[in-house]
């Protein structure tokens, strides 16, 4: 439920906050530039919506905005009841480091992911942090860079390496420590939720987790920035349902994350996963969330990689999180998924690709973009006569 009304009403915001809250929900105040403010009423709001027509009427609402899709939350288009809609704003999720700087996933800037699949020795890892590190630092992105790495690990085949567990925890804190840089990691176990949120500072949700709807809820409860893959068998409603678990106990930094479906096309060809780019701005549509890519599972193979990163970039993904190795020395030595970790120093030209991207490129794209916005506006005007 969004609540539209004007500045300076501060007793109505505490009634609403209050009402909110006896039926469950807590309340978010987006201020506007002009006029008016925007209450984002968190969680499951069927309880609170019969008391809709009360909000509406009390000193300074403007508007009482009602959602229609499942996925309530995080949904983009909202509407009034009487054939009027809007489409809410996009939110910035951030992650800050030790370094003092903050990550804005979609705040316009492409957001850099990147580090190992798996810690498996602090050298290994922190070696990759430093290289990932200095890198950030000659391209001037180090507000743009967090590192990845599992310290848990889903696999198909119980005997193959499944991470190092807390110990690998250990390690990035001590990775996170010397860089400065913050982190991003798997967490699998909905009761290891609690104990991980004092630790890392963006949870990961994979694939094979996609719909563990216990771990969506209790990664939502702690509060902490999560990216949540999409599972390699869901539709786009899936995924976006699977977000509204995690947004419905009042956590909406969520970023969702396209890294490839199985396809016919999959099995015994010529990628792991494929692709689906289209999601990426079918998302953008539909829900409020940023949008990021992994080009490393969709390819299964680091000579596409590259590829793979750089036809996302006309979809305008908020940010890409991609698997990289030290040396090619090391893949033989690698446990889980080496065939698909891109050498750092390829690394960094694909980077540098998305940096020219942004600056040449991307801005002709806008054009683009803002023509389909003004049409949408005028298709919305025209339904609302």
């Amino acid at each position: 439920m969004i609540i539209e009304m004007e500045k300076g009403h501060p007793t109505t915001v505490e009634a609403i906050r209050k009402v909110a809250a006896r039926h469950g929900n807590t309340l978010e105040v987006i201020e506007g530039s002009e006029v008016y403010d925007t209450l984002h009423v968190i969680g499951d709001v069927r309880s609170l919506a019969g008391q809709a027509d009360y909000l509406a009427n009390l000193p300074g609402v403007e508007r009482v905005w009602r959602i229609s899709s499942s996925y309530k939350n995080i949904a983009r288009v909202v509407g009034d009841g009487k054939r009027q809609a809007v489409h809410r704003l996009r939110r910035v999720v951030e992650v800050s480091g030790p370094d003092g700087l903050v990550r804005r996933i979609g705040g316009g800037k492409h957001i850099f992911l990147a580090g190992p699949d798996s810690v498996q020795t602090e050298e290994q890892t922190l070696t990759q942090a430093r290289m990932l590190a200095t890198m950030a630092d000659r391209l001037k992105i180090r507000d743009r860079m967090i590192f990845r790495a599992g310290a848990f690990k889903p696999r198909t085949r119980p005997t193959d390496f499944r991470g190092l567990g807390l110990e690998g925890i250990a390690i990035l804190d001590r990775v996170r420590q010397e860089t400065g840089i913050p982190y991003i990691t798997e967490v699998m176990d909905h009761t290891l939720v609690e104990e991980l949120a004092d630790h890392v500072d963006m949870f990961q949700i994979g694939t094979r987790n996609a719909q563990d709807f216990a771990l969506l809820e209790k990664v939502g409860n702690s509060g902490t920035p999560v990216m949540l893959k999409r599972g390699f068998g869901n539709d786009a409603e899936e995924w976006f349902n699977a977000a509204e678990y995690i947004a419905n106990q009042g956590n909406l930094d969520i970023v969702l994350c396209e890294r490839g479906v199985k396809t016919m096309f999959a099995k015994n060809g010529y990628n792991r996963f494929t692709p689906d780019l289209n999601v990426l701005r079918h998302a953008k549509e539909k829900t409020i969330l940023p949008v990021a890519f992994d080009p490393s599972h969709a390819a299964g193979d680091d000579r596409l990689v590259v590829e793979n990163l750089l036809a996302s970039l006309a979809f305008l993904p908020d940010a890409s999180i991609t698997e990289v190795i030290h040396a090619e020395s090391f893949r033989v030595e690698q446990l889980c998924d080496a065939r698909q970790a891109l050498l750092i120093e390829l690394y960094e030209r694909a980077v540098e690709a998305i940096l020219a991207f942004e600056a040449g490129v991307a801005p002709l794209l806008q054009q683009v973009e803002d023509h389909f916005e003004l049409r949408r506006g005028a298709t919305q005007e025209a339904g609302a006569r």
